[in-house]
C-alpha cells in the first residue's frame, strides 16, 4: 500500500511524471505550448525530416524506374517476382528494424542512426553501379544488385525513415500532422526527381557512371539531413534498458491495445497493397499499349508501336500526385483531429480505383487520370501511419511513442515483402489485371479494419473517461464536483 510520504516523494513523483507526460506537454503545460515552435532547430528538423523521406521512400518510390531497366536491358534473364524482391527487400528491411531505431530515439541516440543511415545508403548505391560491368545488355549481376539496392541500402533507410517522423511530431506538438505531412512529402518530391534523374544520367552516361553520379546526389541530400536533424531535447529522455531483454524492445501495453493491433494490421494492408501497383505501373502501360520503355545506350533501340509517351512517365505522374495527398490528408487530418478517419475514406476510395480503373483503362487519358487519383490517395495513406499511432496511443504512454511507432513497422515490414510478391505471382497466372484486383481486395479490408480500429478507440476512451469521473466521485465521498456536497450536477450511477 502507498503511503502519504510516499504518494510526496518529490523523486518518486518526478519519476513516475517523466514515464507519464506526453510529448506534446513535456516542454510546457499544454496551454502555454506555442502552436507553432519558436526554436529555429525546430524548422531545420523539418527540412532534415523532408530529405530524409527524400532519401528512403523517395527511393523506394522511384524502384519502378530501375525494375523497368532492369527487365527491358540489364537483368532480362531475371523473372518478375526476382525483379519485384529487389523493391520489396528495400520495403522489408525499410520497416523490420525500425522496434529497434524507435527505441534508440527515445533514448535520443538520433545522430548514430543517422550517420549508420547517411554511411549504408550512400554505399548501397555507389557500390550498385558495379553490378553491372559496362551497362550493356544482360550484363548486370542479379546477386550483387539485389545484395547492394536491396539488402545495403534497404538498412540505410530504415535509420532515417522512424527519425523523420519521431522527431518533427515531437517538435511540432501541435501541428504533428502538418509537420508530418509536409516531412512525408518528401517521399513524393524523392519518387519524381530520383526517377527522372536516373533516366537522363542513364541515357547520358550509361548505367555504371550515372548510378555513381546519383549515389552522389543521395550523399549530399543525406548528409542535410543528418547535420540538421536535431533532436528536441525538452522531451524526456527513456535510457535504453539490456540489450537481450525483451521489454527493452516490445512494450506489453502496445501488444494489449486492441485499437492499435487493429491499427497495425491495417498499416501493413496498405503497404502491401499499395506497392504492388507502384512496382508494376510501367509495366502495365507498355502492357496495356499506353507508352513504352525508353531506349537507353547500347539497347535494342526504338520499339515498334512506339507511341511517343514513355511508361516511366505514369510513376513519376503517381509520385508527383502523392505529394498532395500527403499534404491535402494532413490539413485534413489537423481539422477532425483524427487521422484514422482519413485512412478510411481514402482506403474505400483507393479500393474503387484500383478495381475499375486499372483493368478498365482503355486510353493514355484513363490512364493518367488513374495514376494521379491513385497518387493522391496513396499519398494521403502512406503519409499517416505515425500519427495514427501518436493519435492511439494512451496519454500515459506517450513517453513510448517512438517505442509503438517502431513495433508497428516492423509489423508491418513482412506484409511490405510478401504484398509485392504475391502480386508479382498473381499476374504471371492470370495477367495484368490481377494485380489490380489484389490491390483493391487489399485496400476494402483495411477499410473496415481502420474504421474497427476508431471504433474501439472511442470505446477505450469512453471507458477512460468514465473511469476517471468515478475515481474522482469516489474521492469526494461518492459525489461528482457538482453536486451539492461539492459543486457537482449530479452523482455517477
Amino acid at each position: 500500500m502507498t503511503t502519504a510520504m510516499d504518494s510526496h516523494n518529490p523523486m518518486e513523483k518526478s519519476k513516475v511524471d517523466q514515464d507519464n507526460v506526453s510529448p506534446a506537454i513535456s516542454v510546457l503545460a499544454a496551454s502555454v505550448v506555442p502552436e507553432w515552435p519558436r526554436q529555429w532547430k525546430a524548422y531545420a528538423a523539418l527540412v532534415s525530416g523532408f530529405f530524409m523521406m527524400f532519401n528512403c521512400w523517395g527511393m523506394v518510390n522511384a524502384y519502378g524506374a530501375f525494375m523497368g531497366l532492369y527487365d527491358a536491358h540489364l537483368l532480362t534473364r531475371s523473372s518478375d517476382l526476382q525483379l519485384s524482391l529487389v523493391g520489396a527487400t528495400e520495403s522489408f528491411l525499410l520497416l523490420l528494424p525500425s522496434i529497434f531505431a524507435g527505441r534508440l530515439l527515445d533514448a535520443r541516440r538520433h545522430y548514430y542512426l543517422g550517420f549508420t543511415g547517411f554511411l549504408l545508403l550512400f554505399l548501397g548505391y555507389f557500390l550498385l553501379s558495379f553490378t553491372s560491368h559496362q551497362g550493356l545488355k544482360d550484363q548486370g549481376n542479379y546477386g550483387l544488385v539485389w545484395l547492394t539496392s536491396g539488402l545495403m541500402a534497404g538498412l540505410g533507410m530504415t535509420c532515417f525513415f522512424t527519425y523523420s517522423s519521431h522527431n518533427v511530431i515531437q517538435w511540432f506538438p501541435r501541428k504533428r500532422y502538418i509537420a508530418a505531412g509536409i516531412t512525408s512529402a518528401g517521399a513524393g518530391a524523392g519518387g519524381i526527381i530520383y526517377p527522372l534523374t536516373f533516366k537522363f544520367l542513364v541515357a547520358r552516361f550509361g548505367f555504371p557512371t550515372g548510378v555513381r553520379i546519383l549515389s552522389s546526389i543521395v550523399a549530399g541530400t543525406t548528409l542535410i539531413a543528418f547535420i540538421l536533424g536535431a533532436p528536441c531535447k525538452d522531451v524526456p529522455r527513456r535510457k535504453v534498458g539490456a540489450a537481450f531483454q525483451m521489454s527493452t524492445w516490445v512494450d506489453r501495453q502496445a501488444l494489449r491495445n486492441r485499437s492499435y493491433t487493429l491499427y497495425v494490421i491495417a498499416v501493413a494492408l496498405v503497404y502491401g497493397g499499395f506497392y504492388s501497383v507502384a512496382f508494376h505501373v510501367t509495366e502495365w502501360a507498355e502492357v496495356k499499349g499506353f507508352g513504352t520503355e525508353e531506349d537507353i545506350p547500347g539497347g535494342t533501340g526504338e520499339r515498334p508501336g512506339d507511341s511517343g509517351f514513355r511508361t516511366f512517365w505514369f510513376l513519376t505522374i503517381m509520385n508527383g500526385a502523392s505529394i498532395i495527398g500527403r499534404l491535402a490528408s494532413a490539413l485534413f487530418a489537423t481539422h477532425l483531429s483524427n487521422p484514422i478517419v482519413v485512412h478510411t475514406l481514402t482506403c474505400f476510395l483507393a479500393s474503387l480505383l484500383a478495381f475499375f480503373f486499372w483493368p478498365f483503362a482503355q486510353n493514355n487519358s484513363g490512364a493518367i487520370a488513374f495514376c494521379t487519383l491513385f497518387g493522391i490517395l496513396g499519398g494521403s495513406m502512406l503519409s499517416l501511419p505515425a500519427s495514427g499511432v501518436a493519435y492511439l496511443i494512451p496519454d500515459e504512454r506517450h513517453s513510448h511513442v517512438g517505442q509503438w511507432t517502431g513495433m508497428m513497422w516492423s509489423g508491418v515490414s513482412i506484409f511490405a515483402l510478401i504484398g509485392p510478391l504475391i502480386a508479382a505471382a498473381l499476374k504471371r497466372k492470370y495477367g495484368m489485371d490481377a494485380v489490380g484486383y489484389w490491390t483493391g481486395a487489399t485496400m476494402l479490408v483495411t477499410t473496415v479494419l481502420f474504421a474497427g480500429s476508431m471504433y474501439l478507440k472511442r470505446k477505450e476512451d469512453k471507458r477512460s473517461t468514465t473511469s476517471t469521473l468515478v475515481g474522482e466521485g469516489e474521492k469526494s465521498g461518492g459525489q461528482t464536483p457538482s453536486s451539492p456536497a461539492s459543486g457537482c450536477v449530479g452523482t455517477i450511477v
